[in-house]
């Protein structure tokens, strides 16, 4: 019988986020909260600290390996459980114990493209903005592998591709910085400049806005390169109708 991990994590303490402050960071020692056996050699795996991203915010979870004396685990999958994150995968070999030590990896070559479609996600949000000449709203995307996206609730406009695609790598050629802001939400439209969905964001005390230079400030989780020239060449694949818009596919070329 398989876990129920929302049931199983209720009144744990909330995972300390260390992706949020540093996204290039590859390995972190940290320990175990919890393991929650599921079936076979799978679980679920409660860190104190974690380096991994989640499923959530349009990006897909990070993968990597989480290391001890002990045992071996692969994680496939990161589950943000109200703030408590549940590395599932399984075990390759050994176990941990509560409280062991650990040595957690994130699969650096797989984040890193997906911190590079998720910087391009959000140029590629200034360059419709300004084909369309206001904000766009957008109803969902994932920003990484297999086939990135935005859905944006526009009309859809197939000959402003190639003009899109322009502008984006305008902005990603200037190699403007990108940057991580906190700010509470009386300062929030000051800092979250030409940003969709902003009344549409839940209330908070505190906002992590990724701030890309004179380009754009937009509500975010994720993890980012620090430059947009790392982005390498953003290439749109095409537009594909929606009911209430259209969605952009897109990706990088090195």
């Amino acid at each position: 019988m398989m876990v129920d991990i929302k049931v199983a994590l209720t009144g744990f303490p909330k995972t300390k986020e260390i992706y949020l402050e540093d996204s290039y960071l590859k390995r972190y020692k940290t320990r175990i909260m919890k393991v929650i056996t599921d079936h076979g050699q799978r679980a679920y795996i409660v860190l104190y600290e974690s380096i991994f991203h989640p499923q959530t915010g349009g990006q897909p979870s990070d993968i990597g390996w989480i290391k001890s004396n002990g045992g071996q685990f692969e994680v496939k999958k990161v589950l943000d459980i109200n703030g408590v994150l549940a590395h599932n995968g399984r075990f390759i070999s050994g176990s941990f114990k509560e409280n062991e030590e650990v040595e957690c990896e994130i699969d650096w070559e797989y984040r890193y493209e997906v911190m590079k479609l998720h910087t391009t996600g959000h140029i590629l949000d200034r360059a419709v903005n300004e084909i369309y000449g206001k904000p766009i709203g957008t109803l969902g995307a994932l920003h990484g592998p297999p086939k990135a996206y935005t859905i944006y609730k526009a009309p859809s406009e197939p000959s402003k591709i190639i003009e899109i695609e322009k502008i984006a790598n305008q902005i990603v050629q200037k190699n403007l910085a990108v940057n991580i802001v906190y700010t509470d939400a009386n300062k929030l439209r000051e800092v979250a400049t030409n940003a969709p969905n902003l009344d549409r964001i839940p209330r908070s005390d505190r906002y992590r806005i990724v701030v890309i230079e004179g380009v754009n400030g937009i509500p975010c989780t994720g993890t980012h390169v620090k430059k947009t020239g790392e982005v390498g060449r953003i290439k749109v694949l095409g537009l594909e109708n929606e009911s209430e818009g259209f969605k952009l596919y897109y990706n990088v070329e090195t």
